[in-house]
């Protein structure tokens, strides 16, 4: 069976099926060009097989593309055989998961919708473990343990490499107690302190808000250094990728309507400020 391909390899066969139709050419053309059979164009676009980056310049440059797309094309097909920092995870997580973690490395900024949640990449070790164990109850403690190790690993890495985030995120957040209060509080102090450095922002989606374009469906939008971008749409049973540019698009202008309608970021932090205050010494004293 032939390994299922991955994110850039997805990434490249899509925007070559995009250049040939800019162009007005068809798959015999593409394949009278490279020299081939139209059934290794169509396979090409459709990611069934692997990609030959000297191919992939051919065409990319028979379609007219600009250089620097050209190089860029060049560049993510010889980075789709390499083995990512996450493959050493390989049975810790499922294949969604490590697409997810793909995405997120090549990413340049990624805008994150959570209804009841803190994103992965905004978690405390302990709220992390805490997500990680209702998710999979049944799981052994070891392989919790490396699933936190990954996700704080992620972090780091979203750090260094200077990954843009900004976060809606459900007021219903703010109030559920994951891990406990002590947890909790933790988590929300966490959070405004990432607030502070460059290229994170924060906003609360209140609950007064009622209806929103977005109920029940956590997403993320990635964008990527050539403008190109995916969405993941978490569902139950993993994740959902949306690559094509209608897409896209349409979540990217979802999440707008959600920043729109959530609080600015400032009452943002200071609506935390009050949960840290008021409600987490509720919770205290309910103990």
């Amino acid at each position: 069976m032939a390994s299922k391909p991955t994110a850039k390899r997805r990434r490249v066969a899509r925007r070559l099926r995009d250049l040939r139709a800019q162009a007005n050419l068809t798959h015999e053309d593409a394949a009278k060009h490279l020299g081939c059979g139209q059934p290794k164009i169509s396979k090409m676009e459709g990611a069934i097989i692997g990609l030959n980056a000297d191919e992939v310049r051919q065409l990319a440059e028979f379609y007219g593309a600009p250089a620097q797309t050209v190089e860029s094309l060049v560049r993510l097909t010889r980075e789709s055989r390499k083995r990512g920092w996450y493959s050493s995870y390989d049975g810790t997580l499922s294949s969604d998961s490590l697409d997810y973690m793909e995405l997120e490395t090549d990413a340049v900024s990624v805008a994150n919708f959570q209804i009841d949640l803190f994103p992965g990449l905004t978690q405390t070790g302990d709220y992390a473990r805490a997500v990680i164990r209702a998710a999979d109850p049944t799981a052994p403690e070891e392989l919790i343990n490396k699933r936190v190790e990954l996700r704080m690993k992620r972090q780091q890495l979203a750090a260094d490499n200077g990954l843009s985030l900004w976060a809606v995120i459900g007021e219903s957040a703010l109030i559920r107690p994951v891990g406990g209060a002590e947890v909790h509080r933790t988590q929300l102090a966490h959070i405004l302190e990432l607030a502070a450095r460059p290229g994170v922002q924060f906003q609360v989606l209140p609950m007064r808000a009622g209806e929103h374009i977005a109920m029940g469906v956590p997403f993320s939008c990635f964008r990527f250094d050539d403008g190109d971008g995916v969405v993941a749409v978490d569902h139950l049973k993993g994740t959902l990728y949306l690559e094509e540019s209608l897409d896209v698009e349409r979540y990217r202008l979802a999440f707008q309507h959600l920043c729109g309608a959530a609080l600015s970021p400032q009452d943002s932090l200071a609506l935390m400020r009050r949960y840290i205050d008021k409600e987490c010494s509720e919770w205290d004293r309910s103990v």
